[in-house]
């Protein structure tokens, strides 16, 4: 098999692990940006966050981020409430079902970690972290070159 084959079966198998471990914590569509969003709110939740906020957290675009802010309301994760410093403008929080949900986001990246690095040394995983922020240049440059 070709190694492009193979990289492609692999990020296929990762995918279908994920899944699986994902619905096994009660998170399994939440693995995306709304997951995303739920760790980042949980990580802040001493700070205001505003969509803007998100916007730049995930590099998404304005209408983006308030799409995934509304779609994450009508879900019952967040809530938009005034800001404490400025009541024009509207800060995100966390729902008590979105503060649940970022427990077990938690302990799903917790098992997909143990799950999928077991037995690679330190080194080795700095590595593809190095080889994974390269290929996301590459993606970029590709992308900037494409639509140049």
């Amino acid at each position: 098999m070709s190694q492009m084959g193979e990289l492609r079966r692999v990020l296929h198998q990762l995918e279908h692990i994920s899944d699986k471990i994902a619905k096994q914590h009660g998170v399994e569509h939440l693995a995306g940006p709304q997951g995303h969003v739920l760790t980042f709110l949980c990580q802040n939740k001493d700070k205001e966050i505003f969509v803007k906020d998100i916007e730049a957290e995930l590099r998404i675009s304005k209408s983006v981020a308030s799409n995934l802010v509304k779609r994450m309301e009508k879900n019952g994760f967040i809530q938009t409430v005034p800001s404490c410093s400025d009541k024009r403008y509207k800060q995100v929080v966390l729902t008590e079902l979105g503060q649940s949900k970022s427990g077990l986001l938690a302990s799903w990246h917790l098992e997909m970690a143990e799950t999928l690095f077991k037995g690679i040394p330190k080194e080795d995983f700095k590595s593809m972290i190095r080889m994974i922020e390269r290929l996301k240049e590459n993606i970029k440059e590709y992308k900037e070159k494409e639509h140049a």
